[in-house]
C-alpha cells in the first residue's frame, strides 16, 4: 500500500469508525453540591438536568478529550422542538475566560460565543471587557441558542447549534477561577428557559429537561479505532522533539502513525477542523515524547503576555496582553486523559522572560526540578499512551504527549498557533514562542544544580 492509499484508508477509518467508549452511567458525583466554596464564594450545584459534569481530572469518568486542568467544562445534549426558543440566563464568572461552543456529530466545534462579545443585561457589567471592573456585583447576561447555522448578519448574544439531526450538543467552559472561588467560579451555571412555538408556554427546570429530552449522561469519547491504532507503523516521537499544529482528526492519525504527511506525494494540505470537543477560541500544537530515549524531558520557552486574573484583580487589563490564556499539558494519546497541566500564571518566568519545565515519571524527577530552583514540574503518566483503555490492549508505557493551547490573540499579536497554515511552519510562525525540548537522564539534569536554568 503506498502513502496515498494509507492516507485514504486512515481517513476513512478515522471518520467512519469513531469509537464510543464513554460510560452510559449517570455521573453520580455531578449532582452533589459544590463543597469547595468559602466565605467569599457561595456554594452552588455543580450540575443540573440540563448541564452534565463537571468534566475535570478529579472525575475519572470525565477525563477524556484532552481536557485542560486550568478549565472546568459542562455539556448539554438536547432536542429543541421545531420553532422553540432556548435562552440561557447567567452571571459572568469570576475567572479568566468563559464561552459556549456548539458541536457536530464528529465532536468538532461549529460555533462559539465567548465572554467579551456578550452584551450584559441593562445595568450590568461585563468583566471581560478591557478596563471593566472584574468584581462588580451586577454581572448578569442572557443568550439565545438558535437552531441551525448563523445567518449572514448574526444576531447579538446568539449561539447557533449547527444541529444536523435532532440532537444539539453544547459545552460551557470556564478557565482559571480567581483564587478562593468555587468550582463554578463564584456563580451559578447558566439557567435555561425554553418557549414552545406551538403553545407559547415557557418552561424551566425539570419540565424543560423533559420537553427537550436532555441526555443525562456524560459525552462519549471519540477514539482512534483500536485496530487501526494497533496497526500503526511509526513512532511519532523524535530524538529532537517536534511541535505540530493540530489540523484534524484524520490527518493527525495518518501523518503521525502511517507517515502520510503533507509534503509526501499525493497528500493534500489538511484543512483545520480540530475534533475532540475542541474550543474554537483555542488553537493547539502537540509534541510526542518517548522516555526510552531518555526519561526526563526539559521544555524551555517563552510565554506570551496574558491578563493577570488569578489573584482577583479589580480591573480586567488587556492593554499589554498578547494572548488571553496559555497552557501546557501532559496527556495520554490514546485514552486522551490529562495527567497534569500548567497554565501561564502558575509558571515561573525567569528574568529573560523564559521558563523551564521538567516532565518525567515521578520516580525520575530530578531533585532540582523544583520551584525553589526556578524549575516547574509536569507529571508524565506512567500509563504512557493509555491504550489499555481497550480490553486486551497494552499501554506503550514510554509514550508521552505534550499539548500547548493558545487562546484568543490580543492586540495584533501574531506569533501564535492560530497563524500557522501549513504543516511544518510552526517554527517560522511562532519564532521565540515555540518551546525547545531536550532529553536528559535524571543524573544529567541534577548535575546542573539549582541554577539549572542558567546552566542549560
Amino acid at each position: 500500500m503506498n502513502n496515498k492509499s494509507l492516507f485514504i484508508a486512515s481517513l476513512a477509518l478515522s471518520t467512519a469508525l469513531l469509537s464510543a467508549c464513554g460510560s452510559d452511567d449517570n455521573n453520580s458525583a455531578s449532582n452533589t453540591d459544590n463543597k469547595q466554596g468559602n466565605g467569599d464564594s457561595p456554594v452552588f450545584a455543580t450540575s443540573s438536568c440540563f448541564w452534565q459534569g463537571p468534566y475535570s481530572i478529579e472525575n475519572p469518568k470525565s477525563n477524556f478529550a484532552y481536557p485542560d486542568t486550568g478549565a472546568t467544562y459542562w455539556s448539554s445534549r438536547y432536542k429543541l422542538p421545531q420553532g422553540a426558543t432556548l435562552k440561557l440566563k447567567g452571571d459572568f464568572p469570576f475567572a479568566r475566560y468563559m464561552s459556549l461552543n456548539s458541536y457536530n456529530t464528529a465532536a468538532a466545534p461549529m460555533d462559539a460565543i465567548s465572554d467579551s462579545s456578550i452584551i450584559p443585561n441593562q445595568g450590568a457589567i461585563n468583566p471581560f471587557v478591557n478596563g471593566n471592573q472584574r468584581n462588580a456585583e451586577q454581572r448578569d447576561y442572557q443568550l439565545t441558542v438558535a437552531a441551525g447555522t448563523p445567518p449572514q448578519q448574526r444576531a447579538a448574544n446568539t449561539l447557533y447549534d449547527h444541529a444536523t439531526d435532532s440532537q444539539s450538543v453544547l459545552l460551557y467552559r470556564v478557565y482559571v477561577p480567581d483564587n478562593g472561588k468555587s468550582i463554578t467560579d463564584g456563580v451559578k451555571l447558566p439557567e435555561p428557559e425554553v418557549t414552545l412555538a406551538t403553545s407559547g408556554k415557557t418552561l424551566t427546570g425539570q419540565a424543560l429537561c423533559d420537553e427537550l429530552e436532555n441526555d443525562q449522561n456524560l459525552l462519549k469519547i471519540p477514539l482512534v479505532p483500536a485496530e487501526q491504532y494497533a496497526a500503526r507503523k511509526l513512532n511519532p516521537a523524535k530524538e529532537t522533539p517536534v511541535w505540530q499544529a493540530a489540523y484534524n482528526f484524520a490527518y493527525s492519525v495518518a501523518c503521525n502513525f502511517f507517515g502520510a504527511c503533507y509534503g509526501v506525494p499525493g497528500i493534500e494540505k489538511p484543512q483545520r477542523q480540530v475534533g475532540w470537543f475542541a474550543n474554537l477560541d483555542n488553537q493547539y500544537m502537540s509534541s510526542f515524547l518517548d522516555r526510552s530515549i531518555k526519561p526526563v524531558a526539559v521544555i524551555r520557552g517563552k510565554i506570551p503576555v496574558v491578563p493577570a486574573t488569578l489573584k482577583g484583580t479589580d480591573t480586567f487589563n488587556t492593554e499589554n496582553a498578547q494572548l488571553r490564556y496559555w497552557s501546557i499539558c501532559q496527556n495520554e494519546y490514546y485514552s486522551q486523559k490529562v495527567t497534569q497541566c500548567l497554565y501561564d500564571e502558575q509558571i515561573t518566568i525567569n528574568p529573560d522572560g523564559k521558563f523551564t519545565i521538567v516532565t518525567s515519571w515521578e520516580q525520575d524527577r530530578p531533585e532540582n526540578a523544583t520551584e525553589k530552583c526556578g524549575i516547574e514540574y509536569l507529571k508524565w503518566s506512567e500509563s504512557g499512551d493509555g491504550f489499555s483503555l481497550i480490553p486486551g490492549k497494552q499501554n506503550s508505557v514510554n509514550d508521552g504527549l505534550l499539548i500547548i493551547r493558545n487562546m484568543l490573540p490580543i492586540n495584533g499579536f501574531n506569533k501564535t498557533v492560530q497563524q500557522t497554515s501549513t504543516p511544518g511552519d510552526e517554527a517560522q510562525v511562532l519564532a521565540e514562542f515555540l518551546p525547545e525540548i531536550s532529553y536528559y537522564t535524571k543524573q544529567e539534569f541534577e548535575a546542573l544544580g539549582c541554577d539549572a536554568y542558567n546552566a542549560l
